[in-house]
């Protein structure tokens, strides 16, 4: 079971792996079931860093959300 103050040591290391890598939009927490995860959102699902399904025992869940652009209000 994840906690959130693994999740949070997890996105780091997380963050670390991906680098600048242009194909992620962001990275986050989330709850898988009762468990926290960190969630890696990605420009293509089928295009994106090689990551590891855990890190420190937290699951990495990689999403296809597409490009992000800012639009004026």
């Amino acid at each position: 079971m994840s906690d959130r103050d693994a999740a949070r040591a997890a996105k780091s290391q997380v963050q670390s792996l991906i680098g600048g890598d242009p194909r992620v939009n962001g990275v986050g927490l989330t709850h898988v079931g009762p468990d926290w995860a960190v969630k890696v959102n990605v420009v293509d699902d089928q295009d994106y860093p090689d990551l590891p399904e855990r890190v420190e025992g937290v699951r990495v869940v990689v999403r296809g959300i597409g490009g992000i652009s800012a639009h004026a209000s």
